[in-house]
C-alpha cells in the first residue's frame, strides 16, 4: 500500500514542533509571573502597609505631643476642639494604630518583632504620661491649682519623661521603617532581575520560533501552497465561466482529491446552472436529479423549488402574527405605565400625610404662607411645623434629588425631625440628632458615608420673648424688618455629608420685633432658569423680591411670589422642587 502523507499529518507535525516551543516559553513566563505575583503580594500586604502604618504612627505621636503640651501649658475649656482631638489621639487613634501594626507585624523577622515590642513599650510610657497630665488638669478650673499645673509641666521640660520617651519611640519607628523599606527594595530588585532573565530567555526563544516558522513555511509552500494556488486559478476561472483544461499537479493527499472533485464540478456546473435559472424564473416544474445521494446543493435546489410555492402564504401568516404580537406588547406597555403611575400617585398620597395641614400650621403660626411647587408628582422638598412648649418651630428642608428618590429622603428627614424634637427644642441639637438618625436609617458607617443628604433651615421662636434661635445645613434664614433684609447663615455642610460626631451645627440667636417677616426656603426658587436671557433667578434677586413684598399680607406675598416665579420660568421646564415659607411675628 502506497504511503499517504496527508495535509493534516504535515500540519500536525509542523505545529507540534511550534507548539512545543511556545508551551515551554509560556511555562517559563508563568513561573516568572507567579514568583512576581508572590513578591508583589508581600509588598502590597506586608511591607508597604507596614511602612504606611509606621509613618502614620510617627505623625500621630508628634501631633499628640504637640496637643498634650498645649493641654499642659494653655488653659482651655473642656469642649475645646484641640482638647477633644488630643483625647481622641491618646485613647483611640494611637491604640488603634498600635493594634493594626501588631496585626501586620506577624510577618516581620524576630529582630523586627523585638524592635516593635520596644516601640510599643515606649508608646505605652508616652500614653501613660499623657494620662497623668490629663489627670493633673482634667477640667478648666483645675489650672488654678499651681501644684497640678507644675506637675503637668514637668513632663514636657527638656530631658523630661515625654521628650525622652518620644525620641526613643521615634528612633524605633525610623529603624523599623528603614528595615521595611530595605526589604521592599530587595524584593523589587529580585522581581526586576527575574523579569530581566525572562526577557533574555524570550529573546532566545523568539529566534528559535522564527527559525521554526521559516522552515515550516518553506515546507508548507512546497507541499500545500503551490497545488492550492493552481486549484485557486482553476476555481477563479470557473467562477468567471471559464473552464480550465490544464491538470493540477497534486500529490497523493487531500489536495489531489480536491483536484478530481473540481473536475467533476466543472462537468455538472452547466446542468446545475440551468436548473437554478429555471427555478429562479418561477418554473417550478423543471426536473433535476442530484449528482448523488450526498449532493447537498442539488437537494437544496429541490427544497428551494418546493418551498418557493408556499413562501408567499407563510409570509402573510407571519405578518399577521407579528402584527398581533405588536398589539399585545402595546397593551402590556400601557398596562405597565398605568401601574407605574398608580404607584407614583400612591407615593404622593403617602408623602402628603407627612405635610401639616393649613389648620395645623395656623395653630403654630397664625400669620404665614407656604409656597410649595414640586417638580414632579412627589417632591424632595418638605415643610415641617411644631409647637414644643413655649417654642414654636418651623423647618424648610431640601432632600437630595426630586421625584421618588427625593420623596423617600423626605420621609426619612421628616421622621428624624419628629424623633429629635421629642428630646430637644434647640435647632442645633435637633439637626445634630437628625444627622445621626438619618445615618442610622440609611445604614451609614465611618467607611461608607451616606451619599443621600438633606439641606435644611430650622427655626425655634419664643412668641412671648420674641427670641429666635436658628440653625441651618447649607440653607440660611432671611429676616426682613422695615425693608431691610437680615441674613442668618447656615453651616456649610449638609445633613448626611459627614460621620456623626465629626461636626456639629452651630446655633444663631436673634431678637425679633413685632412685624418682622421670617423666610425659610429651598434652593429651587433661586436656581430656576428663565427670564429674557434664560439664566438663573439667583439669591440676590430673590432677596430683593422679599424686601419689596414685606408690607403685603402673607396671602398677597404668596401670590406675588408665585406670579413672579411663573413669569420668570415662562414656557421653560421647572428645574427643581420649590419651597418658600413666610412667617410674620
Amino acid at each position: 500500500m502506497k504511503f499517504r502523507f496527508t495535509i493534516s499529518a504535515k500540519l500536525t507535525l509542523g505545529f507540534s514542533v511550534f507548539a512545543a516551543v511556545v508551551i515551554f516559553v509560556f511555562y517559563l513566563t508563568g513561573n516568572t509571573l507567579s514568583e512576581s505575583r508572590e513578591i508583589n503580594r508581600r509588598i502590597n500586604t506586608i511591607y508597604a502597609p507596614s511602612v504606611k502604618l509606621l509613618e502614620e504612627l510617627d505623625n500621630h505621636l508628634v501631633k499628640a505631643q504637640q496637643l498634650m503640651k498645649q493641654w499642659a501649658y494653655v488653659q482651655r475649656r473642656d469642649d475645646d476642639l484641640e482638647r477633644i482631638e488630643a483625647m481622641t489621639l491618646c485613647t483611640q487613634t494611637i491604640p488603634n494604630q498600635l493594634a493594626r501594626i501588631d496585626t501586620v507585624s506577624g510577618y516581620w523577622t524576630p529582630e523586627q518583632q523585638l524592635a516593635k515590642n520596644r516601640l510599643f513599650h515606649e508608646v505605652s510610657q508616652l500614653l501613660m504620661a499623657y494620662e497623668d497630665v490629663r489627670s493633673f488638669l482634667p477640667t478648666f478650673n483645675s489650672y488654678e491649682d499651681p501644684i497640678g499645673q507644675m506637675s503637668a509641666d514637668s513632663y514636657f521640660i527638656e530631658g523630661g519623661h515625654v521628650p525622652e520617651a518620644l525620641n526613643h519611640a521615634r528612633d524605633e519607628l525610623r529603624s523599623l521603617t528603614g528595615d521595611q523599606r530595605a526589604i521592599m527594595t530587595t524584593e523589587i530588585e529580585r522581581m526586576n532581575a527575574s523579569f530581566s532573565k525572562l526577557g533574555e530567555l524570550l529573546l532566545y526563544f523568539t529566534v528559535i520560533v522564527l527559525l521554526v516558522g521559516i522552515i515550516s513555511a518553506i515546507l508548507t509552500s512546497q507541499a500545500i501552497v503551490r497545488p492550492v494556488n493552481s486549484l485557486r486559478t482553476k476555481l477563479t476561472n470557473l467562477a468567471r465561466g471559464i473552464y480550465s483544461v490544464h491538470a493540477t499537479r497534486a500529490g497523493n493527499d487531500e489536495i489531489g482529491d480536491m483536484a478530481q472533485a473540481v473536475e467533476r464540478l466543472i462537468i455538472s456546473f452547466e446542468r446545475t446552472k440551468e436548473f437554478s435559472l429555471n427555478v429562479g424564473a418561477g418554473n417550478f416544474d423543471m426536473q433535476f436529479e442530484p449528482l448523488s445521494e450526498h449532493d447537498e446543493l442539488g437537494k437544496a435546489l429541490l427544497r428551494m423549488r418546493d418551498d418557493l410555492a408556499s413562501y408567499r402564504h407563510e409570509m402573510e401568516e407571519k405578518v399577521t402574527q407579528q402584527t398581533s404580537e405588536i398589539r399585545d406588547q402595546k397593551e402590556r406597555v400601557t398596562e405597565l405605565y398605568s401601574d407605574l403611575q398608580a404607584s407614583i400617585d400612591y407615593a404622593q398620597r403617602l408623602q402628603s400625610t407627612i405635610l401639616p395641614s393649613a389648620e395645623a400650621i395656623r395653630e403654630v403660626f397664625p400669620d404665614h404662607f407656604v409656597f410649595y411647587r414640586p417638580k414632579a408628582t412627589v417632591s424632595g422638598d418638605f415643610y415641617w411645623f411644631a409647637h414644643k412648649g413655649k417654642k414654636r418651630m418651623v423647618a424648610a428642608a431640601d432632600c437630595t434629588g426630586h421625584g421618588v428618590p427625593g420623596a423617600f429622603m423626605s420621609l426619612v428627614g421628616h421622621n428624624a425631625l419628629n424623633q429629635a424634637t421629642k428630646v430637644y427644642n434647640k435647632p442645633s441639637q435637633v439637626l445634630n440628632t437628625v444627622n445621626r438618625l438619618s445615618a442610622q436609617a440609611l445604614r451609614a458607617n465611618e467607611n461608607h458615608l451616606v451619599k443621600d443628604g438633606m439641606d435644611i433651615a430650622l427655626c425655634s421662636i419664643d412668641m412671648e420673648s420674641l427670641e429666635m434661635e436658628f440653625s441651618g445645613a447649607q440653607n440660611p434664614a432671611y429676616i426682613v424688618r422695615n425693608a431691610e433684609l437680615i441674613e442668618l447663615d447656615g453651616d456649610a455642610f449638609s445633613i448626611g455629608s459627614y460621620v456623626n460626631g465629626e461636626r456639629e451645627f452651630s446655633p444663631k440667636n436673634f431678637t425679633l420685633q413685632t412685624g418682622d417677616c421670617i423666610y425659610l426656603f429651598s434652593d429651587g426658587y433661586a436656581d430656576q432658569f428663565g427670564g429674557p436671557a434664560g439664566k438663573k433667578f439667583m439669591r440676590k434677586q430673590f432677596r430683593q423680591l422679599l424686601t419689596e413684598i414685606q408690607t403685603l399680607t402673607m396671602s398677597e406675598q404668596q401670590s406675588r411670589i408665585a406670579d413672579r416665579f411663573d413669569a420668570w420660568r415662562g414656557d421653560g421646564e421647572q428645574v427643581d422642587d420649590v419651597l418658600v415659607i413666610g412667617i410674620r411675628v
